[in-house]
């Protein structure tokens, strides 16, 4: 029997740095009515955590044990879920930092694993920004010292205006930061190795300092030439391509004025992020419905899965694991 698309339960995280948005904004169930929470981890598959499968009792760590490369895709049978996925409210600037890539691993730890991220801001405050890249001066020399005293970090990092739709990618290296009144999704390779650089001398929630790695950020940090500070999306029938990385691609879908369907992928899943209410995913006889900021996963072997909602001007976001079309040019 083929796989059906499936709704994931996701976990939340409280953070210093977080708030209420993801309830104000996108209706989701907060645990605690006081907590400041930072991530809502939509997609996950990873040793730090597991989102939940909706209407089971299990998480999508264990569906993929059972599923295997019938979820994963057939050439990952046996490994993690290929993508994760969150929404991250920011109501204070979280701290500088920096992940590794896949040429950074043999120098690092064992348990340290690529990351290569995007950011789609769901809801920008007049006048947010982000910390995107290292700016034209800096060098690691001039970070270490501001870190340690001599100068301000932040500002040997591009400063980068957001609003809701702007789309960023932050590839291995890129020194970064998400600033305070940005909400965003965010998608990227499983891993959650980050090494923090500077933390504004802020206490954590336990009242502790919070742990910081100013020598491997600086081992895997790239100076001089930056990514672009934000992406052009591609235009194409049905929606646009968001993102092209080399592990994943970001496209999305309008449909309001019609069906749109995913032609079936065996080597990847796909994950889709509902902007709109009454989103409805189909496959044969199984429908699935999405509230706005909800998340499906569509496993691998799934035959074709149509789109669909009636809301003037809705859109989803998908995701694959791999750079390719996820709706048929």
């Amino acid at each position: 029997m083929r796989p059906k698309p499936f709704i994931c339960r996701p976990m939340f995280i409280q953070k210093v740095w977080g708030g209420r948005a993801l309830a104000e904004l996108l209706g989701k169930p907060l645990p605690l009515p006081d907590a400041r929470y930072g991530e809502s981890w939509e997609v996950a598959d990873l040793p730090e955590g597991s989102c939940g499968v909706d209407g089971a009792d299990s998480t999508l760590a264990e569906a993929r044990a059972i599923m295997g490369g019938s979820l994963t895709g057939a050439a990952r049978d046996g490994e993690r879920f290929p993508l994760l996925v969150k929404v991250l409210d920011a109501t204070t600037d979280l701290s500088v930092q920096v992940h590794p890539g896949e040429e950074d691993l043999e120098a690092l730890p064992d348990d340290a694993r690529s990351k290569d991220e995007c950011w789609i801001i769901l809801d920008a405050e007049p006048g947010a920004h982000v910390l995107h890249g290292a700016a034209p001066d800096a060098t690691p020399e001039r970070l270490r010292a501001a870190c340690e005293g001599e100068g301000d970090p932040v500002a040997l990092l591009r400063r980068v205006p957001v609003a809701a739709g702007d789309v960023l990618r932050v590839p291995p290296g890129t020194l970064h930061a998400i600033c305070a009144g940005v909400v965003l999704l965010e998608i990227q390779q499983p891993s959650d190795t980050t090494y923090r650089v500077w933390d504004y001398d802020r206490p954590g929630l336990d009242g502790e300092p919070r742990e910081l790695h100013l020598e491997r950020a600086l081992q895997v940090s790239r100076f001089g030439p930056q990514p672009p500070e934000k992406l052009t999306p591609e235009e194409r029938p049905g929606g646009r391509v968001l993102v092209r990385a080399p592990s994943y691609r970001v496209e999305q879908v309008d449909l309001g004025e019609g069906d749109v369907s995913l032609a079936p992928d065996p080597e990847s899943p796909r994950v889709v992020f509902a902007q709109s209410d009454g989103v409805t995913l189909s496959e044969g006889d199984a429908v699935l419905t999405l509230r706005r900021g909800q998340t499906a996963v569509v496993p691998a072997a799934c035959g074709v899965v149509t789109l669909a909602c009636a809301a003037p001007g809705a859109q989803v976001i998908v995701a694959a694991a791999a750079d390719r079309d996820i709706i048929p040019a």
